[in-house]
């Protein structure tokens, strides 16, 4: 202590506290780590590496940062009539009156006592570390020390008791020392970001509008699907025709408006609960923060670096559909512009509330949910980082003294691009959705066998080559539809084939006059042995036998050409038996 610290209490680190806090953060790095070493199944283990990597160096430097706090052997905060010393100012006296004022600022989680300082006096301090070289939205003004009273030893009440007390003793000795000092002109205080305010409309008409928007587009999903829901979700085929992402269609065909579209989509009512309710919460602090223009704009931006990152880090067939990626960079966002706000009441709210909620969006833990759906964290890491980018690029052009972010009209032109593309994909979208419903073999799929009946009666009565196996998929819609007199009409189809040619030996099969593995030995080429092993596997299914039958389609996946429809049906009927 030095001579001139009077009554000096000192506040040390409460290390219990922080001990518990580095080995979370340790215990993250390692997952992290670990991850990256073993990444699940069916993930691109690049992909599962850099978002290890990332969210191991990013909990290691939180974690450097508070070990210097833990090891440290100084107290946090010491209080003396001379004024006080911070671990920020080594070997310094901040004295009372370099104080202008303070003030506590609290939350569930975090409690500070904000100083500022005296511009004058400000300038004789030395910070250390980085924080001379950082820039001032990330380590706050030099006018304004935060002392976290929640990670020291002591009741925060207490300290900040004991805090006022000093301060005011020193304003009386002040006041007494010269009478005169109070009718001094007094420097006016560094410039300041106003306030923050929630601004524009009592509500985030934005954040309501598009969660409208969310829902309705998530009814379309259901009502315009080309296949029956799947536990009263659309099912993948239905998400890739309506506009989800797809690297083949993005890169190969030029459907590059799937990545404006996929973000106004959702796989279940669970995921598109889950971004609602994250939606919500998003908007209602930051909307109103920054206005619904910009916030607007955030969004949109962020949904698209979170498409591209989806398309780009994943494998090659994944069908990628989510606002998530928008989501994860609005609070991304909230995070940079918090330190615009550092030190007032609702820094701390925004920031750990995003936290909650960006925290596990990053990290890779789980690689599906429990329908099977994989959680798209590219997707996710690409909205961070854009959201991210685009608000510390606001902050830059933010002044002072406004209460909003400038350049409202290419906030708003950026968004009007984004919706103008996605409402314009609806053209590509109705017409391929059409051509889907206009292919016979698109009913099967879909599950309407009665059209499907309908579709194979013309092309069957026309005789043409593909004749023979229309009337075979005929039947098959038959059996699914319980039609008792399938096997009648398909005996009758048989007397109308070529009885030496194929298909004609599939027709025994069903008639029961061959077994399956009789049918490949009718086989004379390749193509007939792939189509030998597909109908023996709808032999099978329609026989009881799933796991002999789910077989039988693993195998025609591996011998057919992907342009047979024996092909496309073999995964639609393993994808079938997956659900069951």
């Amino acid at each position: 202590m030095k001579p001139e610290e009077l009554h000096s209490t000192e506040y040390f680190y409460n290390k219990g506290k922080l001990l518990r806090v580095v080995l979370i953060m340790l215990a993250v790095v390692a997952l992290c780590i670990w991850i990256g070493y073993n990444p699940p199944e069916h993930r691109d283990p690049r992909v599962v590496w850099l978002f290890g990597l990332l969210g191991a160096g990013f909990f290691g430097l939180l974690t450097l940062l508070l070990s210097s706090k833990l090891l440290s052997r100084g107290p946090g905060l010491a209080i003396s009539t001379a004024g006080i010393r911070l671990p920020t100012f080594p070997d310094q006296i901040v004295p009372w009156s370099a104080i202008r004022r303070f003030e506590r600022v609290w939350s569930k989680r975090s409690d500070f006592i904000v100083l500022h300082l005296d511009p004058a006096a400000a300038k004789t301090l030395i910070r250390r570390g980085l924080a001379p070289i950082l820039p001032e939205w990330l380590v706050g003004s030099p006018l304004k020390v935060n002392i976290p009273l929640h990670i020291l030893h002591g009741q925060p009440s207490s300290i900040f008791d004991q805090f006022s007390e000093l301060a005011a003793e020193a304003k009386e000795v002040k006041r007494l020392e010269s009478l005169d000092a109070q009718l001094a002109p007094q420097e006016e205080d560094e410039p300041q970001a106003p306030a923050p305010v929630l601004n524009e409309a009592r509500y985030p008409v934005f954040t309501y509008a598009l969660l409208a928007i969310l829902i309705a587009a998530y009814a379309g999903e259901l009502a315009f699907g080309v296949e029956p829901t799947e536990a009263g979700s659309p099912t993948i085929r239905t998400l890739w025709l309506l506009g989800g992402t797809f690297r083949h269609n993005i890169v190969g065909n030029g459907e590059w408006w799937r990545l404006f579209t996929a973000p106004f989509m959702h796989a279940s009512i669970i995921h598109l609960a889950l971004n609602c309710f994250a939606l919500l919460v998003a908007g209602r602090l930051f909307e109103r923060l920054i206005g619904w223009r910009w916030f607007a704009a955030i969004f949109f931006v962020s949904a698209l670096g979170g498409s591209i990152a989806s398309v780009w880090l994943n494998d090659a067939g994944t069908v990628g559909v989510g606002a998530s990626g928008g989501i994860v960079g609005l609070f991304a966002a909230v995070i940079a512009a918090s330190f615009r706000f550092r030190s007032t009441p609702i820094a701390s709210t925004l920031q750990a509330g995003a936290a909650q909620i960006l925290v596990p969006s990053l990290l890779p833990i789980f690689s599906s949910t429990r329908d099977g759906q994989t959680i798209d964290y590219a997707g996710h890491f690409g909205g961070a980082l854009t959201g991210a980018a685009l608000s510390l690029l606001l902050l830059t052009f933010w002044p002072r003294a406004r209460p909003t972010p400038r350049y409202d009209s290419v906030a708003i032109a950026v968004s009007a691009v984004f919706v103008i593309i996605a409402t314009g994909a609806l053209w590509p979208i109705i017409n391929a959705r059409q051509l889907y419903l206009n292919d016979p073999m698109a009913n099967y799929f879909g599950g309407r066998y009665q059209q499907l009946i309908a579709a194979l009666d013309i092309e069957a009565n026309q005789n043409g080559t593909t004749a023979p196996y229309a009337r075979i998929w005929r039947y098959f819609a038959q059996m699914r539809v319980g039609d008792p007199k399938a096997l009648d009409e398909l005996r009758a189809a048989a007397g109308k084939s070529d009885r030496a040619a194929w298909p004609y030996p599939v027709y025994q099969l069903f008639l029961g006059e061959l077994k399956p593995e009789d049918l490949a030995l009718k086989a004379a080429d390749s193509n007939q042995i792939c189509e030998s092993i597909f109908y023996s596997g709808e032999w099978y299914l329609f026989s009881g036998a799933a796991e002999e039958a789910r077989r039988r389609f693993q195998a025609a996946l591996l011998s057919c050409p992907a342009t047979f429809i024996e092909y496309e049906a073999a995964g639609y009927e393993l994808a079938k038996l997956e659900v069951k």
